[in-house]
């Protein structure tokens, strides 16, 4: 299992966080991955596809491949450009411009297999939180009580559900729910999900792959978050509760509280 815990400062707030990947039951290996920046206030999950070996590099491919970006964006490293690094990304805004880049590493490693990963991805910015996205992890948002999915999947599942063929929780069962439409690396260009959000004391935020929606629905997540509990207990009840249902699948969680500067 890993596992990482932290505070940063961020305006007139802290980002509390804690983060967790956990095997889950059934997995001989964990393909999921996830990576903070505290410098750059930037959250990833990453969850990869294309059997036990590919499925890991191409997580921890597309992982690498937004670290390097992002240093290389803000000037706080190596300034020379990364190789694949292309104009017209750099002319996309910030996280698209990531999220192309990070494609293009794990397409060239890839070389004509399956090997492709998901990814959701944020960043805290001046004011507000951006985010993008590829395949079907998610970035939800628990606010005032409520939980909101901020994100909305590239899967089979979720075209069906859109279109009124299925109901959400139709979703949770359906035999074809593993099949997504867009991953990171399976062709040479993506385009992620963006989308931006303010972001208001007391906010959390959860990122996580499918291994834990498609074991807990978002009653019983926002069931766990109601607790109130902190945040690595919150991370441990939700992973614990995605294992006790089953654990089909690598269970990978962020979570970021937004709170006032003590």
């Amino acid at each position: 299992m890993k596992r990482l815990d932290g505070i940063i400062p961020w305006n007139n707030y802290h980002l509390s966080y804690c983060g967790i990947s956990d095997r889950g039951l059934i997995r001989k290996e964990n393909e999921d991955d996830f990576l903070v920046m505290e410098r750059h206030r930037l959250f990833c999950v990453a969850d990869g596809m294309g059997g036990q070996v590919a499925g890991k590099l191409a997580s921890q491919t597309t992982l690498e491949g937004v670290s390097r970006c992002m240093t290389y964006l803000t000037g706080s490293g190596d300034t020379t450009i990364p190789y694949g690094l292309s104009v017209d990304m750099l002319h996309k805004p910030r996280l698209a411009c990531i999220v192309q880049f990070a494609n293009y590493l794990v397409h060239q490693k890839a070389d004509g297999s399956s090997m492709g990963s998901t990814l959701v991805a944020g960043h805290f910015t001046e004011d507000r939180l951006d985010y993008a996205h590829v395949g079907d992890s998610r970035l939800y948002l628990w606010r005032g009580g409520q939980l909101t999915q901020l994100t909305e999947d590239h899967s089979l599942v979720y075209e069906l559900y859109r279109m009124g063929n299925i109901s959400r929780e139709e979703m949770q069962s359906h035999n074809l729910r593993n099949i997504i439409t867009r991953a990171i690396g399976t062709h040479p260009q993506v385009e992620p999900g963006l989308g931006s959000i303010d972001v208001r004391p007391g906010d959390i935020f959860l990122f996580c792959s499918d291994g834990l929606t498609t074991m807990l629905d978002s009653d019983e997540i926002a069931a766990v978050l109601a607790t109130g509990a902190n945040l690595a207990a919150l991370a441990q009840t939700l992973v614990a509760k995605a294992n006790a249902a089953g654990g089909r699948d690598n269970i990978t969680i962020l979570l970021i509280a937004a709170q006032g500067m003590m």
